[in-house]
């Protein structure tokens, strides 16, 4: 009976350490992705990193940017990392697939809305459909609008981290 639990023992140890290699291993990795990012420009902020653009483009341009930066990356909506910004932006919500059903990049539906007042209205000059998501940067609160995915805007890309 006591050798048994000698080597029952020895395995909870060694699996333990095991465990402790792995998850300083993963935390190594991690961190390194993440340097390598913020050394590329990107922002560390609330679990995520983020690509403030510096120039502008239509919102299918901002969107595929963000692909080829980073093979997860889409452009999301964090509302105290977009305050900083000071600049409105283009953020990963669009209603083109069905007109009133907003979605983010990834395809998860919309369920918490900063929406100007009377937005979103899918009225555009010239009555042009306005299927896409910008943040208005010169007010504080419920600052979203839908616009023409046609104008030109800056934008944001993120990548959340693993917890």
């Amino acid at each position: 009976v006591c050798v048994t639990g000698i080597k029952l023992y020895r395995l909870v140890a060694v699996t333990f350490g095991l465990l402790c290699i792995l998850q300083v291993t993963l935390n190594i990795c991690l961190y390194a992705s993440v340097c390598l990012y913020v050394q590329k420009g990107w922002v560390y902020f609330s679990d995520s990193i983020y690509y403030i653009s510096s120039t502008k483009k239509t919102w299918q341009d901002s969107r595929n940017d963000c692909l080829q930066k980073v093979i997860d990356g889409y452009f999301l909506y964090k509302k105290d990392f977009t305050r900083q910004s000071k600049k409105n932006v283009w953020i990963g919500l669009t209603d083109s697939e069905t007109e009133g059903t907003w979605k983010w990049v990834d395809g998860t539906p919309l369920t918490t809305s900063y929406w100007a007042s009377d937005e979103p209205n899918n009225i555009g000059p010239g009555n042009t459909a306005e299927n896409c998501g910008e943040v208005m940067m010169h007010q504080l609160e419920n600052n979203w609008n839908d616009l023409s995915c046609d104008n030109l805007k800056l934008w944001i890309c993120e990548i959340k981290l693993p917890p």
